[in-house]
């Protein structure tokens, strides 16, 4: 089993308890199936991405009230980007935060659809879904580099 299946099977086992990355449902295909295929056979389910987006959620849920608060939601994309910028020359860093941050602050006035001030689980399920359907082209509830990426979608 290589690392990155064994990460992604400890992050959900253990969602609640463990330190994982979260990934969006990403607009491209190839970073899509990589990232949201947890058990590494190259294609991804509706249950398994399902599987995956409750652990995420729930992960990022920190005080376990069902919602995604602002400060939860952009607070999560911070540690995440901070670890990422530890990568990048220092002089982009500050210029690259700013940016991303503002970004994380836009996607979660789009997430949090009616405006509540917090993501609800069925806000958060809605975006994710709307993904998988965009990259599922040939709609047989699998997403697979079978599928050809709709560049209108």
């Amino acid at each position: 089993m290589t690392q990155t299946i064994l990460r992604r099977v400890l992050c959900l086992s253990a969602a609640l308890l463990l330190p994982c990355a979260a990934h969006a449902a990403s607009h491209d295909l190839a970073t899509f199936i990589r990232e949201q295929d947890l058990d590494g056979d190259g294609k991804v389910s509706k249950e398994e991405f399902q599987r995956g987006r409750d652990a995420e959620f729930a992960r990022m849920d920190r005080n376990r009230d069902g919602v995604l608060s602002h400060d939860e939601y952009v607070g999560d994309y911070r540690e995440r980007l901070e670890r990422d910028l530890r990568e990048r020359p220092e002089g982009e860093r500050a210029e690259m935060r700013s940016r991303q941050l503002r970004q994380a602050d836009v996607r979660f006035g789009v997430l949090d659809s009616d405006h509540s001030g917090g993501i609800t689980t069925a806000e958060f399920a809605a975006t994710g879904w709307a993904m998988f359907q965009r990259h599922d082209t040939d709609r047989d509830g699998w997403v697979s580099m079978a599928d050809v990426p709709n560049p209108d979608a």
